[in-house]
Protein backbone atom coordinates (compact mmCIF):
# COMPACT_ATOMS: atom_id res chain seq x y z
CA UNK A 1 0.00 0.00 0.00
CA UNK A 2 1.41 3.61 -0.84
CA UNK A 3 1.59 5.84 1.98
CA UNK A 4 2.02 9.41 1.28
CA UNK A 5 3.62 12.07 4.39
CA UNK A 6 1.25 14.47 5.45
CA UNK A 7 3.60 15.56 8.04
CA UNK A 8 6.93 15.89 9.46
CA UNK A 9 8.08 17.53 12.50
CA UNK A 10 12.21 18.20 13.26
CA UNK A 11 14.72 20.01 16.10
CA UNK A 12 14.81 23.07 14.81
CA UNK A 13 17.66 25.43 16.64
CA UNK A 14 17.65 28.95 17.46
CA UNK A 15 18.93 30.12 21.04
CA UNK A 16 16.99 27.30 22.15
CA UNK A 17 16.42 24.16 20.46
CA UNK A 18 12.55 23.80 19.53
CA UNK A 19 9.85 21.82 17.30
CA UNK A 20 8.90 22.79 14.19
CA UNK A 21 6.11 21.43 12.28
CA UNK A 22 6.17 20.60 8.12
CA UNK A 23 2.76 20.11 6.94
CA UNK A 24 0.72 19.81 3.71
CA UNK A 25 -1.48 22.70 3.25
CA UNK A 26 0.93 25.16 5.71
CA UNK A 27 3.18 27.67 4.24
CA UNK A 28 6.89 27.88 4.16
CA UNK A 29 8.84 30.26 2.13
CA UNK A 30 6.00 32.07 1.36
CA UNK A 31 4.27 29.17 -0.70
CA UNK A 32 1.39 26.55 0.31
CA UNK A 33 3.33 23.30 0.70
CA UNK A 34 1.17 20.71 -1.45
CA UNK A 35 3.57 17.49 -1.19
CA UNK A 36 5.88 16.16 0.76
CA UNK A 37 8.94 13.64 -0.62
CA UNK A 38 11.26 11.88 1.27
CA UNK A 39 14.79 10.68 -0.21
CA UNK A 40 17.67 9.64 1.94
CA UNK A 41 16.37 11.23 5.12
CA UNK A 42 16.37 14.65 3.27
CA UNK A 43 12.54 16.06 3.42
CA UNK A 44 11.64 18.00 -0.10
CA UNK A 45 8.76 20.37 0.20
CA UNK A 46 7.04 21.30 -3.39
CA UNK A 47 4.28 23.79 -4.64
CA UNK A 48 1.30 22.95 -6.55
CA UNK A 49 2.95 23.29 -9.95
CA UNK A 50 5.14 20.45 -8.36
CA UNK A 51 8.15 22.88 -8.29
CA UNK A 52 10.88 22.37 -5.23
CA UNK A 53 10.15 25.26 -2.22
CA UNK A 54 13.06 23.86 0.37
CA UNK A 55 15.09 20.83 1.18
CA UNK A 56 15.12 20.17 4.83
CA UNK A 57 18.21 18.03 6.36
CA UNK A 58 17.13 18.09 10.43
CA UNK A 59 16.93 15.75 13.10
CA UNK A 60 13.38 14.36 12.39
CA UNK A 61 11.39 13.90 15.47
CA UNK A 62 8.59 12.50 13.58
CA UNK A 63 6.22 12.02 10.68
CA UNK A 64 2.80 11.22 10.36
CA UNK A 65 1.24 9.56 7.08
CA UNK A 66 -1.70 9.32 5.33
CA UNK A 67 -2.83 6.20 3.72
CA UNK A 68 -5.32 5.99 0.49
CA UNK A 69 -8.68 5.04 1.50
CA UNK A 70 -9.27 1.27 -0.62
CA UNK A 71 -13.12 1.00 -2.66
CA UNK A 72 -14.26 -2.12 -2.23
CA UNK A 73 -16.56 -3.05 -4.58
Amino acid sequence: MEKTIKSFEVIAEATNPFIYSFEVGKEFGGQAVDDIIEHEGVFKLFNRNDELISEINLPVVGVKYEYPVSEVL
